[in-house]
């Protein structure tokens, strides 16, 4: 895909001889040193930090999906409403499914350097990380949801058959993930689609030559109509919510249920069950699940009060297999880390996440802090 953009992009240029050549040689320049300082960012980062092949791939792929589904809409709504005339071809690539216009611009430039962007990504890998292997183990008599779903409780029953529907859309035929606009937080879907419309801007005014203002008006009114067609509350952790909510009221919130959810695959379920016992939102659960040394998931279990056994149970399911000192490890923490210990560490998850961003980039990293 890069490549083809940037074979796309020096054909754009309207320069002849000598100075085509010495623009392909600053470009060729430039891109030698952009692949040496990847490499030596790659190469420096610490194990423990290093994602895998496979959870670059699938992460990539997510990303190019989601960009790929706002520039669709923005597309449409562009051929619409944007004057073509003395712009040839204009419309005829606005209404071509083939080939990208925002995710060649944006991957050369800091735009996607989003790290809740970049959370997400990877939370929604994790989670199929665990669907993966649910799949691959002996099935349950009956599926969590589907039992939930033929329960008497008929608030109960609705929560869960609006997560099965929900969840539906994280896959797409060949069972692998997907991001649809309604399991984007609304603070990154509203960057997301400016970022994008900012990179259409670049491609109308620079290759087609639309006026800078026209191009503004036309981008505002697609991305505006992208916008307000958003609902945060059809988002598949606002229906974990849901459901876990209508448990506890029914007093039925209890461990064997977190065990199963993460057993079936069922991520935002179980994360969802976390924010619920700990007084935290999921993001913060998540953040206190990535950890990459381990200690965030047995204070996390501590915290919620979930017994040894149970919790055992899913620091097995979550720690590396291949990794017998990382498990011990966590069971040493859980063991001697008492509830209050734990509930007290994990409150500091309940302050603005702006407070904990500052508090990361101003402190020292965090080494040592737990035992």
């Amino acid at each position: 895909m890069l490549r083809l953009g940037y074979f796309q992009f020096m054909s754009d240029q309207r320069v002849s001889g000598g100075d085509a050549v010495n623009d392909a040689a600053r470009l060729l320049n430039a891109a030698a040193r952009e692949r040496v300082g990847a490499a030596l960012a790659d190469l420096l980062l610490p194990r423990d930090l290093r994602l895998t092949d496979w959870q670059r791939a699938v992460m990539a792929s997510l990303l190019d999906r989601l960009i790929r589904s706002i520039e669709d809409e923005l597309r449409s709504s562009l051929a619409e409403t944007l004057d073509a005339t003395g712009h040839a071809g204009l419309r005829a690539e606005l209404v071509d499914p083939r080939g990208d216009i925002a995710l060649p611009i944006l991957v050369r430039s800091p735009a996607l350097r989003d790290p809740q962007l970049a959370a997400l990504l990877l939370r929604r890998v994790e989670e199929h990380r665990l669907y993966r292997l649910a799949r691959v183990a002996p099935a349950p008599p009956e599926p969590l949801l589907q039992q939930l779903i033929q329960d008497t409780d008929d608030a109960l029953s609705a929560a869960a058959m609006a997560l099965l529907v929900g969840h539906s859309r994280r896959l797409d035929r060949f069972q692998e993930p997907l991001i649809a606009s309604p399991e984007l937080p609304a603070e990154i879907e509203h960057r997301l689609v400016w970022t994008v419309a900012a990179a259409f801007r670049i491609w109308l005014v620079d290759r087609h030559k639309v006026a800078p203002a026209a191009a503004d008006r036309a981008l505002a009114a697609a991305a505006t109509q992208r916008i307000y067609a958003y609902d945060e509350g059809e988002g598949l952790e606002a229906r974990s919510l849901s459901l876990v909510r209508r448990l506890d009221a029914l007093g039925r919130l209890d461990d064997e249920f977190i065990v199963r959810t993460l057993a079936e695959g069922i991520l935002p379920l179980f994360l969802a069950a976390f924010a619920l016992r700990c007084d935290l939102v999921i993001d913060a659960v998540w953040e206190i699940l990535s950890d990459p040394q381990g200690r965030g998931l047995p204070l996390l279990l501590r915290a919620a009060g979930l017994e040894r056994g149970d919790a055992g149970q899913i620091m097995v399911t979550l720690s590396d297999p291949d990794d017998d000192e990382q498990l011990i490890a966590r069971v040493g923490l859980f063991d001697r880390t008492s509830v209050d210990e734990a509930l007290a560490a994990v409150r500091f998850w309940q302050i603005d996440p702006v407070y904990r961003s500052a508090v990361a980039q101003v402190g020292p990293n965090g080494q040592g802090l737990v035992g």
